[in-house]
């Protein structure tokens, strides 16, 4: 009998959702086989290139080289490149074609309403903002990933900044936005969520309809009018509900946001201590918007 990951990644759906947002992406695999330790065994390069998918015919390939190894979970980077042929390609910023803004949302699995309410309060946060059509929520294990697509950025937005200034910029200026809301949930509700900001370099993120690396659980995409009627069903491998249309957006959509947050914000910390611009927000938004008024 084929097991749950050869018959998940058998499935044409599947298939086609992980390409469609790998494209451009350095690929992660979380494997079934284990180390020493019992984590599961992480690989990001073939035959000394990065690993990469193109198209749902990669994934049966992606099978056949870690036949020995086995396929669990698929990961891609935030970022996307102008190419991945060589190792130097994932190192350099500047061959960083564009980088997806993403809420990583922590919490426990039996907590899920409490991760819906924080999701709902970023998408609110992106709405007073003037961003509607380019959210896309992915539930992944026991949180959840809020996505701002990355062609709601458009090159008028970077202004000699890389892609990762930008996404860093609007994920801190929204989290500081919403975190007081998201202790008060999490106070409320007693449980153990957090919204952080984890982007860098090399990030990467389960790609849509996915396998979770621990839970029998499946990486489903919902758009911002479908949380409120999240069921945990919707993640199960055998009922999962996914909605194919996670990746409409309106270009430029977020130009403004990108503005105003690299202003506010900053662009991505050179070290690994990251300290936002001001030390508080207000006083940075106000700050902001006297210079705006000046303009």
């Amino acid at each position: 009998m084929n097991s749950l990951e050869q018959q998940h990644y058998s499935r044409l759906d599947v298939k086609h959702e992980i390409a469609r947002f790998a494209q451009k992406r350095w690929i992660g695999i979380h494997c079934i086989k284990r180390d020493a330790e019992g984590n599961r065994i992480m690989i990001r390069y073939l035959n000394g290139k990065p690993i990469t998918i193109s198209s749902p015919n990669d994934i049966d390939l992606l099978w056949q080289n870690l036949r020995d190894k086995g396929v669990r979970t698929i990961y891609a980077t935030a970022a996307k490149y102008h190419k991945l042929i060589s190792i130097e390609d994932v190192k350099s910023i500047t061959n960083m074609l564009l980088y997806t803004p993403t809420w990583d949302i922590d919490n426990d699995f039996n907590h899920w309403k409490s991760t819906i309410k924080a999701c709902l309060e970023i998408i609110e946060a992106l709405k007073d903002e003037g961003i509607e059509k380019s959210i896309y929520v992915k539930w992944s294990g026991d949180g959840a990933h809020v996505h701002l697509h990355e062609k709601a950025l458009t090159n008028k937005s970077l202004k000699g900044r890389t892609p990762i200034d930008v996404a860093y910029a609007i994920v801190e200026y929204i989290r500081l936005k919403v975190e007081p809301r998201i202790q008060e949930i999490a106070v409320r509700d007693e449980c153990n969520l957090k919204v952080e900001n984890k982007i860098d370099r090399q990030r990467m993120f389960t790609c849509p309809l996915s396998l979770h690396r621990d839970n029998d659980r499946v990486c489903i995409c919902m758009k911002p009018n479908q949380l409120q009627h999240f069921k945990p069903s919707w993640v199960n491998p055998k009922t999962y509900y996914h909605n194919s249309e996670w990746d409409s957006y309106e270009e430029g959509e977020a130009d403004q946001l990108a503005e105003k947050a690299i202003s506010i914000i900053g662009g991505f910390p050179p070290r690994k201590t990251r300290r936002r611009k001001y030390s508080k927000l207000d006083e940075a938004i106000l700050r902001w918007l006297r210079i705006s008024n000046d303009m």
